[in-house]
């Protein structure tokens, strides 16, 4: 059985479990259905529900026949995409017991309550699917389903902000925008309002048939009274899911005709913008048709080079029901270009429909065959190398994804915000245009600056940010030693080196970034700031040498020359101090042995910081050979001989002491 492309009519299709596609031939049982049933076989969904719900009033005794009619009511609102009048005429077959003759109905009903998130009550109905017989992994795998979309929509995991855009939508079907134009401030989308060309009523919708309409924002930001396209894109028959080309020239669009109550093949067509319009349109002719073809073609995307054109069909060789395929240009052209299946990396046993590309070439679509949130949600795939190369599928978050169907999207160029289409719960018409956007994340950095003994605010501290670009501002602490940055100074994906400065104090900083952050951060920093005491004895990472050696011990456990890189940062965040590099040994060897080997240390820390761009006239090296033992000899000698050599390798260290404040570098 073939059903329509044409984008809402295609989505209401989507939800039809195969195993239920030969349900007429199954459970018909009576003349007086047949005009219901075939207005349900050939998918009039909306003049099945008023012939069914017409004749369980008529039905008085024959039970059987009545729970068959409310059962086919529940399932043409289901597929009309009514669950609130499908729950109904689902409970009314339950009651009459018509779960003895197919327990799908549990299934089916569980699906309508979950497309009104009555997820609790879905959740009963999938297990009461099991019970009456169903298969157990179908109902794991929706009660799963069920759990996952309420958490999602409980506590969702995503910035997006999504609001339906109520000047655009209609009681009516609007669905599969599409947003173009030089300043992205132009759109077009289907649409079964009043206004449309057809005044026919289409049997699958009970709407109008459906055309493409033109609005445009103005510089507030306010969409224009949508109005339909010229008649040469706009006929009597079923128009919608549209692409431009990229220049903004050819419109790529889906036709559906429709004659005497049949939905014939959908076909993509495509015309050429003239002036404020567009020329003759035409079938772009991706299938040869003969009288008993009936596969279903629609749903152009091009992709941002205009090379290859993706498209949902059922053509034979997919791997489900609608697979998305693809036509590749040769001279600028599709003409003659033979369908390829996009492969199962992307189709499922379901349906995939509604292909978009963004402008860096990742792909999205809708599918109904993978696990998700609702019956057809939204997925992404990165693009990759090769020629439609793509990265494993991720469905979008909530409330991008939602318990309804969720489709068509269409971004704005180089923004994270754009419109797609729902059915989702608390929209004004059958479909609704939504819009999307990631605000920005929001940084905040706040320092808080101490005096490293005393623990005392410093007040009136200088913190200075110079960005990766250049940028460089300068921001003075309150009485409090602090600085608060919260008003957009910090944005994402940015890196500055901050330098904190109090006179009388050793500056120092830190490098503060936001790349990688995915969430609004308060970035909070503590400085303690000690206070500048000449010829006293600094702390400093451990620098330590080989036993004889002045040579910069790395091992396992200390890497000495990453050790005098604090130095260097120190020095060159306080560009003003001199410093006295003292060396020491321990007591093993001569004292004049270690005179000289302590002086040699000492200055091959100076070279070290040499050659790191400090000048040699800020660094005096001193060796004091064994005259200064942090740990005596006699102490070493009570010790475990495990421990003798760590307290030998204490007394070699180095240490430095601040001399002088008043260096001004070289006139």
């Amino acid at each position: 059985m073939s059903y329509n492309l044409q984008a809402s009519v295609a989505r209401i299709g989507a939800t039809l479990f195969f195993s239920l596609m030969s349900v007429i031939g199954l459970f018909a049982q009576s003349d007086m259905t047949a005009e219901a049933d075939e207005a349900f076989d050939r998918r009039g969904y909306f003049e099945a529900a008023r012939e069914y719900v017409a004749l369980y009033a008529k039905i008085k005794s024959d039970v059987k026949l009545k729970a068959y009619c409310a059962f086919q009511a529940g399932e043409s609102y289901r597929l009309h995409h009514k669950p609130e009048d499908a729950t109904e005429w689902y409970d009314k077959a339950i009651g009459l017991k018509y779960g003895n003759k197919n327990n799908k109905v549990f299934l089916l009903y569980g699906d309508a309550l979950r497309d009104q998130e009555a997820y609790d009550e879905a959740i009963e109905m999938y297990a009461r699917y099991e019970q009456e017989g169903g298969d157990s992994q179908v109902s794991e795998a929706r009660i799963e389903q069920a759990d996952f979309a309420a958490i999602m929509i409980e506590e969702p995991e995503s910035r997006f902000i999504v609001e339906p855009m109520v000047l655009l939508n209609s009681d009516a079907y609007d669905f599969c925008p599409t947003i173009y134009g030089k300043d992205q401030d132009e759109m077009i989308f289907a649409s079964s309002r009043e206004s449309s060309t057809g005044t026919d009523e289409d049997p699958i919708t009970g709407q109008a048939f459906m055309d493409l309409f033109r609005s445009e924002q103005d510089k507030k930001g306010r969409w224009s009274e949508p109005e339909p396209l010229s008649n040469t894109v706009c006929t009597e028959h079923n128009e919608g899911s549209a692409c431009f080309d990229s220049n903004g020239k050819t419109l790529f669009f889906t036709r559906c005709m429709e004659m005497d109550g049949s939905n014939l093949a959908c076909d993509i067509y495509f015309a050429k913008k003239q002036g404020n319009g567009f020329g003759a349109s035409m079938a772009l002719g991706l299938v040869n048709r003969d009288e008993n073809d009936s596969s279903q073609v629609g749903h152009p995307a091009l992709s941002p080079d205009d090379q290859f054109l993706i498209f949902s069909s059922d053509l034979p060789g997919g791997f489900g029901g609608k697979d998305l395929w693809y036509v590749k240009a040769e001279d600028g052209s599709f003409a003659g270009a033979v369908p390829q299946n996009l492969g199962a990396s992307i189709n499922t046993a379901g349906d995939e429909m509604f292909p978009a590309f963004r402008d860096n070439g990742d792909l999205y679509w809708s599918s109904n065959g993978r696990d998700g949130l609702g019956s057809l949600d939204l997925w992404k795939a990165e693009v990759r190398e090769g020629e439609l190369a793509f990265a494993e599928p991720k469905v979008l978050p909530f409330p991008l994804n939602s318990s309804g169907d969720d489709f068509a999207i269409s971004f704005k160029a180089d923004l994270d915000e754009g419109m797609f289409t729902s059915n989702r719960v608390g929209g004004k018409g059958k479909d609704d245009l939504y819009s999307f956007r990631l605000p920005p994340l929001e940084f905040c950095y706040q320092a808080f600056i101490y005096d490293y003994d005393t623990g005392m605010p410093l007040s009136g501290a200088t913190v200075t940010m110079e960005g990766e670009n250049g940028s460089s501002n300068a921001y003075t602490t309150d009485s409090e030693g602090e600085l608060a940055l919260c008003d957009g100074q910090i944005g994402q994906r940015m890196t500055f080196n901050v330098d904190v400065a109090v006179e009388g104090y050793i500056g120092t900083g830190d490098l503060l970034t936001t790349e990688g952050l995915t969430e609004s951060t308060t970035l909070a920093r503590e400085y303690l700031l000690k206070e500048i005491v000449l010829n006293k004895e600094y702390d400093m990472p451990t620098v330590l040498y080989p036993l004889g050696s002045a040579d910069l011990l790395v091992d396992a456990s200390v890497n000495s020359a990453d050790s005098l890189n604090y130095l260097v940062d120190l020095l060159q965040r306080n560009e003003n101090l001199i410093i006295q590099l003292e060396a020491h040994t321990d007591s093993r060897g001569g004292s004049v042995a270690n005179k000289k080997l302590s002086q040699d240390r000492a200055e091959t820390c100076v070279n070290y910081l040499k050659d790191a761009g400090i000048p040699s006239e800020r660094m005096v090296p001193v060796g004091y050979g064994e005259g200064a033992l942090l740990v005596s000899d006699a102490e070493i000698n009570r010790m475990p001989k495990a421990d003798q050599e760590r307290a030998h390798q204490r007394n070699r260290r180095t240490v430095f002491k601040i001399i002088a404040f008043d260096y001004k570098g070289s006139e």
